[in-house]
């Protein structure tokens, strides 16, 4: 069913969502595992932009403490098949 994308699906999209937003970093460059803040020194308005998104394009409630601690792609997506399984 398409109202509920696999992990896979998930993850894919948030690695397009990461690339499409900094605008500089090649797809091949970013995985589940890449940390914004350690890999590229990803802050401030760009990171803003991205969790923007992230919230807008899955519909995600997360409030600023579920975001606190999340510095790699792979968090997000956690985050986003934890939310997704409560409806």
């Amino acid at each position: 069913m398409k109202d509920h994308p696999t992990r896979a699906e998930i993850s894919e999209k948030v690695i397009q969502l990461f690339v499409d937003i900094i605008g500089f970093i090649d797809r091949n460059q970013v995985t589940e595992q890449t940390d914004f803040i350690h890999d590229f020194e990803i802050i401030d308005d760009d990171l803003t932009c991205f969790v923007m998104q992230i919230k807008w394009q899955f519909k995600l409630q997360a409030t600023q403490e579920d975001w606190d601690h999340i510095t790699t792609i792979e968090q997000v997506v956690d985050l986003i098949v934890q939310r997704s399984t409560l409806r």
